[in-house]
């Protein structure tokens, strides 16, 4: 993101810390912020039947959370802190405007969602 846009979007944002084994969001909640991680690692997953199944591990400038950002549906994944954490907290409605006014920031994130999307193809045929 180009400097100018790292400094609006941090006019927008509150820092959270969160402790080493703490879940940051939770499948199923009905939530709609966008973290970026500062500081540390999460970790992504999904819980079936009792089991902890990995997505991914994410780091700093990474971020999470981004499908409530779009859509009404609860979180489909659960983050936990797997070091220490400081993320940066966005809420839909702020993003969304800061979207509207950087539309080359949501092409970036188009871009990522691909990746990851890809990413998930890959693991699951791996299955």
């Amino acid at each position: 993101m180009p400097v100018s846009e790292r400094h609006e979007i941090l006019n927008l944002v509150t820092s959270e810390s969160f402790a080493a084994g703490d879940i940051i969001l939770m499948e199923g909640e009905a939530t709609n912020d966008l973290l970026i991680v500062r500081q540390g690692t999460v970790e992504v997953y999904v819980s079936k039947d009792g089991v902890r199944i990995p997505i991914t591990t994410l780091g700093p400038t990474s971020y999470f959370g981004e499908m409530s950002v779009f859509d009404d549906y609860p979180r489909s994944a659960n983050v936990a802190a797997v070091t220490d954490v400081v993320a940066f907290r966005i809420d839909r409605q702020s993003f969304r405007t800061f979207l509207k006014a950087n539309p080359a920031v949501l092409f970036q994130m188009c871009t990522i969602f691909s990746h990851r999307l890809r990413n998930t193809n890959t693991a699951l045929a791996k299955r």
